[in-house]
């Protein structure tokens, strides 16, 4: 006799604690292994590197030591902030292990057919995340997943297979306040990483579309026969259900929306992120392969894979910050769903779930191979920040960039660089970096129109990928190069005749990532190779003042001799002129 006692309450949650147990700790585990494990990923040296700007500089919004200058905001409102707080590696370690207790708590939720083993993939892909030093995204998941979680507890008790219960409580009040709880949390992940909450706008737009019903309702005859003779028409009339998660869906749209503004207006860095046909293809095919194997009783999933397909096309045909991040979506969660929903025997998902691992790029496997490299290690630096510092003041610095960006967030501190690690800002402004024949002529101009004064290259350290053939350049000598120190790991080239960080009659004092600090003896204009913001502020000698340049630099209008100094400021920025 099936037991018809009503399903507990919310507070019980009996269908979780397999499920999600067996997720907090497999990520607990491999969160563990994370932290003990020397420095890795691509990213995470960008990462480190924000972290110990706020920490030495709190909301200064303007790093300089980047690019010329950079919105530190742009990239993320507030982890760095907590990286300078908890550590960065912490932080990242900490988000995972909640990502992989909300998607266990969804995969139940939802009612899938194997929990268990779509929350351990789970957990191990997103622990996979930190190898890549993804740590800003990982909390925008984070909240992503729990703004998730929270529009699915506005939903109503159910039963799902294999004896699992869920149960959530309370009337429309209660309903109301998760619904306000998910609507902070979309835009929490918004702020954390405007990636992630791209992917919670999307989820929103897969549960409007799957609260979409299309009921087939007899129309009037054709005319030929309006006497009344032949078979009526049918026409479908497109209404929204009223149940499901309909106001959800509404909420997971519009929050990320509304939070992604005021940010890409105030601090955005624009910029183009680079997308392979490749790597679109390849992403393609898994979000079709979850369309094609989860059942219909998904809707919501399957809607979401159809438009991560349209979302993989369109990132990569229109040019966008967002470019080959849209991979992550289904690099992330098409095999956790894929083993927790579909309805295949063991014999055919185990072949499909390996053979979806195999088809991706192996962006982790590479970046665990690399692991504790030595350029990872801030002792690879020291000799040549050493050097620069005994050559100080100098106002900005090429270095070759390396395979993982670690000069960013070592040489940067001391010396300003030319470039850094925000794939979107380099393609921007330094875009001769990402054509195919970079030539002697453009590079050298690119140096002085940068107001470089030194390079410094690796020749036995592997460079970036689109830094090979300034590696080569460098590397083969140029007349314009003049070698004037080396080690066993660096050379160090001056650059002939370059162009001053400040123009005369200005004379740099000091540069930094917080601040340009430059004298004149006379009033007049002075031009300041620093990238245009409308948080810089000058302070010192009274009446000075900022305008920009017709080239994207920065004037500074001195009206008394004396020091003066080039920042930024939240809260006091200008005087504009």
């Amino acid at each position: 006799m099936p037991d018809r006692r009503r399903p507990p309450r919310a507070g019980t949650l009996r269908a979780v604690r397999g499920p999600v147990r067996g997720a907090g700790v497999a990520a607990l585990l491999l969160a563990v292994a994370f932290l003990l494990a020397p420095a890795m990923g691509t990213d995470l040296a960008a990462q480190v590197a924000r972290a110990n700007f706020v920490d030495r500089f709190g909301a200064t919004p303007i790093d300089l030591g980047w690019y010329g200058g950079v919105n530190q905001f742009g990239y993320s409102l507030f982890t760095a902030g907590l990286g300078a707080a908890l550590g960065v590696r912490v932080v990242g370690a900490l988000a995972a292990v909640g990502s992989a207790l909300a998607l266990a708590w969804l995969l139940v939720r939802a009612g899938a057919r194997r929990p268990v083993l779509g929350a351990l993939l789970g957990a191990v892909v997103l622990v996979g995340n930190l190898v890549s030093g993804r740590i800003t995204f990982a909390v925008g998941l984070l909240f992503g997943l729990l703004a998730l979680c929270a529009v699915a507890a506005t939903g109503t008790v159910r039963s799902v297979p294999g004896g699992w219960v869920v149960a959530t409580g309370g009337g429309r009040a209660a309903r109301v306040w998760w619904l306000v709880a998910a609507g902070v949390l979309a835009a929490l992940a918004t702020w954390a990483s405007p990636v992630a909450g791209l992917f919670v706008g999307l989820t929103g737009g897969a549960l409007l579309l799957a609260n979409l019903r299309l009921p087939v309702r007899p129309g009037p005859p054709p005319r030929s026969t309006r006497s009344g003779s032949g078979r009526a028409r049918r026409w479908r009339a497109v209404r929204w259900r009223t149940g499901g998660h309909l106001v959800g869906g509404l909420v997971l749209c519009l929050a990320p929306a509304v939070a992604l503004a005021p940010m890409a207006l105030l601090f955005g860095n624009g910029g183009v992120q680079p997308y392979s046909f490749a790597s679109m293809r390849t992403n393609v095919v898994l979000a079709l392969v979850v369309l094609v194997v989860v059942p219909r009783r998904w809707p919501a999933v399957r809607v979401g894979a159809g438009l991560t397909v349209l979302l993989l096309i369109g990132a990569y045909y229109l040019e966008s910050p967002i470019g080959s991040n849209a991979l992550r979506l289904p690099m992330l969660f098409a095999v956790p769903l894929v083993a927790a929903l579909a309805d295949l025997r063991w014999r055919w998902l185990v072949p499909l779930l390996v053979a979806a691992v195999w088809w991706q790029n192996p962006v982790m496997v590479s970046d665990l191979t690399r692991a504790g490299s030595t350029e990872s290690r801030a002792g690879f630096y020291r000799p040549l920040v050493t050097e620069l510092s005994r050559r100080a003041p100098i106002g900005r610095i090429e270095v070759v960039p390396l395979r993982d960006h670690w000069e960013s967030a070592y040489v940067a501190p001391h010396v300003p660089l030319a470039r850094g690690w925000e794939r979107q800002v380099d393609v921007d402004r330094n875009p001769l970096f990402y054509a195919d024949d970079l030539t002697p002529a453009e590079y050298v101009a690119w140096l002085r129109r940068n107001a470089v004064s030194y390079v410094a290259f690796a020749p036995d350290s592997p460079p970036d990928r689109y830094a090979r053939q300034e590696a080569a350049l460098v590397g083969a000598g140029l007349p314009e190069l003049r070698p004037v120190w080396q080690d066993r790991n660096w050379r160090l080239y001056q650059v002939t005749d370059p162009s001053p960080l400040v123009a005369a009659p200005g004379r740099l004092v000091r540069s930094d990532q917080h601040a340009v600090t430059f004298a004149s003896d006379v009033p007049g204009d002075l031009l300041v190779r620093v990238r245009w913001s409308g948080f810089l502020a000058v302070t010192g000698q009274p009446g000075a003042c900022l305008l920009p340049s017709s080239d994207g630099w920065t004037v500074v209008r001195v009206t008394a001799p004396g020091e003066h100094r080039l920042g930024s400021s939240l809260t006091a920025p200008g005087p504009r002129c």
